[in-house]
């Protein structure tokens, strides 16, 4: 099968995990990142809005891009093409199921269901085959109105891209962490963070975006995600906190820590009960658990290592986007 992946350039890797694990399967790929603007773009867009300051009308981003993917895709004559929350609207499915009229759709919303998302996704209604969708509470929310069309499609392992090397002393004197935390600064985030601090022995070493607003808590940077694997697999513990909104479901994190052989702590959600290795996975409910059960980690060595080599094992055998897309493709057929 010919796939067309249209997806972020994001230091995540999703679009990238996803064409290597469809040409994995055996598929030939192509893939725009939506995101991603070249020199060329970048100068049209200048022109454009010195253009517009003198009220004539101008061609913004998102049209540009949306004419990237169609000429790309048509170039590429693809037999499905799976749209990361993509550029790709209506009109523009319209005219590739013009000239590809066997053309599959499908729309990924990976990310929390915002108004932005739910409007993306209403809007995918009307050209996509299948919509997917990566939270167990928000499928269920949305279930009603998409029927059949809509799936529920958790995030996954990659083994190629959640693996972990040994650390050089230069990576340890970056990377290194007794308890570790990768991710965005949101305050409640920030909250726990400095609680767990002033009860800690060693403080929870952060890294991501935004740390400079949580008075207290030196953040270190974004990492590449293969600095985030070498964190996972040789932090102590590695929290895994999911966004205030999520809907019960697990982000990324929570299959790339134990791919990586870390041993993660989460927020409790629901849906882990529904999985292995969500049952494998030791979550809180309460600032006073996260202190209570990193404390009982840090002290356990032997215990933490077993149980991070159980979740190891399940995630590669049971949670990896392989299996994810075989059984996708397989609907699609």
């Amino acid at each position: 099968m010919r796939i067309f992946v249209e997806g972020p350039w994001w230091a995540g890797r999703w679009t990238d995990i996803t064409v290597a694990t469809l040409q994995q399967l055996g598929h030939e790929t192509a893939r725009y990142y939506h995101n991603r603007k070249s020199p060329a773009d970048r100068a049209r867009l200048a022109a454009g809005r010195l253009a517009g300051l003198s009220g004539r009308r101008v061609t913004d981003w998102h049209t540009l891009a949306r004419r990237h993917l169609s000429d790309r895709a048509q170039e590429f004559r693809p037999d499905l093409l799976i749209s990361i929350q993509g550029k790709l609207d209506l009109p523009t499915a319209q005219a590739l199921k013009r000239h590809f009229p066997n053309l599959r759709i499908v729309f990924w919303w990976g990310d929390i269901l915002t108004p932005q998302g739910q409007r993306r996704i209403e809007a995918a209604d009307a050209f996509a085959d299948r919509i997917l969708i990566s939270y167990r509470g928000s499928h269920e929310t949305l279930a009603p109105r998409h029927g059949e069309q809509l799936l529920y499609f958790p995030f996954a392992a990659a083994p190629r891209f959640h693996t972990a090397g040994t650390l050089t002393s230069a990576d340890r004197r970056r990377l290194a962490a007794d308890v570790a935390f990768v991710g965005s600064c949101y305050p409640e985030r920030c909250e726990l963070i400095r609680y767990l601090n002033a009860r800690l022995e060693q403080p929870v070493r952060v890294w991501g975006r935004g740390w400079r607003r949580c008075r207290g808590v030196r953040g270190h940077g974004a990492l590449s995600l293969a600095d985030c694997m070498k964190v996972y697999a040789h932090a102590g513990v590695t929290l895994n906190l999911h966004h205030r909104d999520t809907d019960n479901g697990c982000n990324m994190k929570f299959y790339e820590i134990p791919a990586a052989g870390g041993f993660q702590i989460c927020d409790w959600q629901p849906a882990l009960q529904d999985t292995a290795l969500g049952r494998l996975t030791t979550a809180c409910r309460s600032p006073q658990e996260y202190l209570e059960r990193i404390r009982h980690a840090l002290q356990h060595p032997e215990e933490r290592a077993a149980l991070a080599a159980r979740a190891h094992g399940e995630v590669l055998v049971n949670e990896t986007y392989e299996t994810r897309f075989t059984n996708l493709l397989k609907q699609l057929s």
